[in-house]
């Protein structure tokens, strides 16, 4: 797949890692950045991460575009769609990359009549943001999740399959409640943790802080305005899945005080068999 122009808005991790890996793999004749500020877009060019870009400009920037991606976080990803309706032309198809999709799907339906949307959410990053930490190899061996809403076509989403696939990711076909409901408690659980875990940790214990905390708090060194924003977005699913940890956590906590040692081991059991499931 060889495509004319992909346009990108928002050029930090994820964004300036689609456009490395547009142009490592030769896949685009032009890679546009968006970006709201010109500091922002020199770090982009800098980068070797896009061909040309605009500041705010969507209306030039996107004119024949065959796909145009939102790389923006999720918080501001409903106003960007607001401010592409009426200017994206009907041969263009818009996404995404934003980690929660049922709150972002449902704004695109508002301009289904004007543009083709399809959700996605590349299972790929790290704790750092910005462009300066792009890779054009990010989603090499990745997942994917392209999303099917109610106004979905069938055609749009095999061509945004194609678009990820070309990437190198792989990719699995969800509706947007179940995105959320799986992420809730893949992702968005993790990093609550991770920040809980951080915060609980006394200054004066830093020094003694081995591998193991390390290893588990790193995420919480993750942008904390990004995750404000994606746990805002996912909160139902996002409590659910805490109330099943506590439950767990609470009960590793029962037989430690009570010294159930036969009832501990057995937790931790089957904890690990769960984990060394997913490997």
């Amino acid at each position: 797949m060889k495509y004319r122009k992909v346009v990108i808005i928002g050029m930090g991790l994820i964004g300036g890692s689609i456009g490395k890996a547009l142009i490592a793999r030769k896949l685009a004749k032009e890679v546009i950045g968006v970006c709201r500020r010109k500091s922002s877009l020199s770090r982009a060019f800098k980068e070797k991460a896009l061909t040309g870009g605009f500041v705010k400009n969507y209306r030039i920037a996107v004119k024949n575009a065959d796909i145009i991606v939102i790389a923006t976080p999720v918080a501001s990803i409903c106003n960007v769609l607001a401010e592409l309706n009426g200017i994206v032309g009907p041969d263009s198809i818009l996404t995404d990359a934003g980690s929660t999709k049922e709150m972002i799907v449902s704004c695109a339906a508002k301009y289904r009549k004007t543009y083709s949307f399809v959700g996605s959410h590349p299972l790929a990053g790290s704790e750092k943001t910005g462009v300066e930490f792009s890779e054009s190899s990010l989603f090499s061996g990745s997942l994917c999740v392209v999303t099917r809403g109610l106004f979905t076509r069938q055609k749009d989403i095999e061509k945004i399959k194609i678009f990820w696939r070309a990437l190198g990711a792989e990719v699995k076909v969800l509706a947007p409640h179940e995105h959320d409901e799986k992420l809730a408690f893949t992702s968005h659980l993790p990093h609550a943790i991770a920040y809980a875990m951080a915060g609980s940790m006394k200054n004066s214990y830093a020094p003694y802080a081995a591998t193991g905390f390390k290893d588990t708090t790193r995420i919480a060194s993750s942008d904390p305005v990004l995750w404000t924003s994606i746990f805002l977005s996912n909160p139902d699913n996002l409590a659910l899945s805490m109330k099943t940890f506590k439950t767990v956590l609470l009960s590793i906590e029962k037989a430690i005080r009570n010294k159930d040692e036969k009832s501990l081991r057995k937790i931790l059991f089957q904890c690990k068999g769960l984990k060394d499931a997913i490997g």
